[in-house]
């Protein structure tokens, strides 16, 4: 589950590889590997810290699945949800 959700976070944060390898320190064709399906390769425990380096607010979502929203903890579909609602005001 990890794994996939690693890959969530890659795809909606839109960052191209150079630029992934560059803030990672891991080349990009380990990133273009773990991404790619077809090669069906385990996630490394260095991978998942850099990703929670450069995704500081993912970490809590990206280990357990569940977000935290009050702690700054969310995932990149409660954001994209919350970036939709409408300005709400009480007024």
């Amino acid at each position: 589950m990890i794994k996939e959700r690693v890959i969530t976070i890659l795809k909606a944060s839109q960052m191209r590889l150079p630029e992934l390898e560059e803030k990672t320190g891991i080349s990009r064709y380990t990133w273009n590997n773990l991404k790619n399906p077809a090669r069906n390769r385990e996630i490394k425990a260095e991978e998942i810290e850099a990703v929670a380096k450069v995704f500081p607010q993912y970490r809590w979502w990206m280990l357990t699945g569940e977000v935290m929203p009050d702690k700054g903890q969310v995932s990149p579909e409660y954001e994209a949800a919350d970036r939709n609602l409408p300005n709400q005001s009480a007024g």
